[in-house]
């Protein structure tokens, strides 16, 4: 299977954090011997002026450690909040830390772990399921299928 540059794809989305993760990306020397740490440039749960209107109980309890690269459906708020996350690695792929991006669906729509968008809550699958798919979605992440050929 190919994998495609998914930031290409998702730029409106990956944009609102490129900057951070330009920071996260930067080699520092004797940082493979430090303990996985949460990345510097994350911004977990760092969420755009005005969440406390659709989320005024808003719970910080989703973590990215140890989970892929990947989008994730926060179900502790009931999937109005989705996190990005992004393992951080040396040159022998260890992970050194994991960077956590959080965003807020807009109003009445929900994050569906199953299209990895937020949607019409009646059009997603129930939040309580989406731990369920978190794997299995991220995985294909990015993957092409192979295209059928032509006889």
């Amino acid at each position: 299977m190919e994998r495609r540059n998914v930031f290409s794809r998702n730029l409106p989305l990956m944009a609102s954090i490129g900057v951070a993760l330009t920071f996260i990306l930067i080699t520092v020397p004797g940082l493979a011997q430090q303990p996985p740490v949460i990345a510097p440039g994350s911004t977990a749960y760092a969420l755009a002026s005005g969440y406390e209107e659709l989320i005024p109980n808003l719970k910080t309890t989703f973590s990215c450690q140890g989970r892929i690269y990947g989008y994730y459906a926060d179900v502790d708020n009931d999937c109005q909040v989705f996190h990005v996350c992004f393992p951080v690695t040396d040159d022998n792929g260890n992970v050194l830390s994991t960077a956590q991006f959080s965003f807020f669906c807009g109003n009445q729509t929900v994050f569906n772990q199953e299209s990895l968008t937020c949607t019409d809550p009646i059009d997603a699958l129930p939040c309580n399921e989406s731990p369920n798919l978190y794997d299995i979605k991220n995985l294909e992440f990015g993957i092409i299928p192979e295209a059928k050929k032509a006889n």
